[in-house]
């Protein structure tokens, strides 16, 4: 009989307290998954300040296989960009 009142007991205190921890468990995943999409809009959108240009070329076939690091021939990379700067008035 004593056995029947402790678990009854317990039962109701985890069912009382299943709701606070379900909240606490949903906040902390919810600002996780916010923080992911903030990265991932961040990268898709490649946020920069105004003004600033980056020409991105794919790395030269040319691959010195004794070098190390980072194996790009930096030689044969880029090219000429022919721009004007477009003034507002």
């Amino acid at each position: 009989m004593k056995f029947l009142i402790i678990s009854v007991i317990i039962l109701y205190v985890l069912y009382a307290f299943s709701g606070k921890i379900m909240q606490f468990l949903g906040k902390i995943l919810i600002r996780k998954v916010q923080k992911q999409a903030q990265k991932q809009y961040e990268a898709q959108n490649d946020i920069r300040p105004e003004g600033e240009i980056r020409i991105e070329t794919p790395p030269s076939k040319n691959i010195h296989p004794n070098q190390e690091g980072k194996k790009y021939d930096f030689d044969n990379i880029g090219e000429y960009v022919n721009f004007e700067e477009i003034k507002q008035s």
